[in-house]
Formats: structure tokens, sequence, C-alpha cells
């Protein structure tokens, strides 16, 4: 899959917040997205994954308009919002169900990624009982449930530790030798380094550069 996404405009208010916003994405190849806090990168995604609604520009996802409902699409966005009162598992496999798995689907696929993120002792636990880090591993599974075919992650290492990092790098190394598309928002150059193959810059809602990181 090929995800272009061409001069993005976005206004709140009459202050324009993005400017011709283009860059490229393709499957098999993680995209970096960099910049720092209040460039554009949330406004961006929120209006790829249409919580926003662009002024102008489109994006184009194998020659055909992107529409996110269309797809499967794991997103993980920067606020978290899951349930701090509810069970994780209960809560996971309610979220799978919403995408479209059934029961057993949906249980099966919270159960392997509670695993994955070492939380199989907490899987019957509130949410609101785990610290910090392990909370935002529970908002990274959920942006995986389901097998996705685009993941988009908007800043995901915020609050992990060095341990969890590296589980969350593993599995983000895995995504891209399986082919997903994916798209990984940061303002630490020091993770995109590691397993991004293009990145693209974006300063004051613009794109300063895009390409190749060497």
């Amino acid at each position: 899959m090929i995800l272009d996404v061409k001069g993005i405009n976005k206004s709140f208010s009459g202050k324009q917040i993005l400017h011709d916003v283009s860059f490229t994405v393709t499957s098999g190849k993680a995209m970096g997205f960099l910049g720092r806090n209040g460039a554009g990168k949330t406004t961006t995604i929120r209006t790829l994954m249409d919580v926003f609604k662009a002024d102008s520009g489109e994006f184009i996802l194998d020659g055909k308009p992107f529409v996110p409902n269309h797809y499967r699409v794991g997103y993980l966005p920067e606020e978290r919002g899951l349930y701090g009162k509810e069970k994780i598992l209960d809560q996971l496999i309610y979220f799978a169900t919403l995408r479209g798995a059934n029961h057993k689907q949906a249980k099966e696929s919270a159960e392997y990624w509670i695993e994955r993120f070492e939380l199989t002792y907490a899987k019957n636990q509130k949410l609101e009982t785990l610290s910090k880090g392990n909370q935002q591993k529970i908002q990274i599974a959920q942006a995986l449930l389901n097998d996705p075919e685009i993941v988009i992650l908007d800043e995901p290492f915020s609050g992990l530790d060095p341990v969890n990092s590296q589980i969350l790098k593993d599995v983000i190394v895995e995504l891209i030798e399986k082919g997903k598309l994916v798209i990984f928002s940061s303002h630490q150059m020091n993770y995109v380094e590691e397993f991004c193959d293009e990145i693209t810059l974006i300063d004051k809602g613009k794109v300063i550069l895009s390409g190749n990181l060497k």
C-alpha cells in the first residue's frame, strides 16, 4: 500500500495550523513523523483519521481517497482514552468487537497483546490500578487489536521505561517486517533513527523535509 498525503491545510478559529502538508508512506517501511511539540503532527494525524476535516487537500491510498473505516487501522492517539475503572481484558475485548471481531477472535487478540506486553498478571485488574507506563502499554495494545493493515502511533514511547521501550521497538520492527503501513509520530529523534526508513520533519505546520532517513 502507498499512502499519499497531498496538500493538507487546516485552520482553527481563523488561525492556519497546517500549511500544504504533503508526504508519502509505503507499506513495509516505517515513516517517522518528527517535530517539536505543537509543530502540527497530531493535527495532521487527526485529519488523516477523519477526526478533523481538512480545509483542503486529500489523502490517497493506492490511488483512491482514503476512508479510515474501509480498512483495519490501528490508531494510538496522543491523548489517552481508555476506561480507568474497567478491567483490562474486558475493555480490550470490547474494542476488538467494535472493530468487527467476534467474541472468540476478540478474546484471543486481547490476550495475545496482554501477554506480549507482559501484563497477563493484571488482565483482570482495573486499568487505573496500573502504573502510567503499564497503562500506556494497554493503550498501545488496543491499537494493535485485530491485526491492523495500517498502524498510526502518536508518541507511543511516552511514559515507557527502557525495558518497555525495547518491547515496543521489537513490536514495531515486527509490524514493518509483516508489511504493515506504519506512521510513527515523535519528537524524539533517537527512537526514529532505530527503525524508520523514511522521515518527515514538520515545523510550524509546514513540512521542512521528507524522504529517506539516510
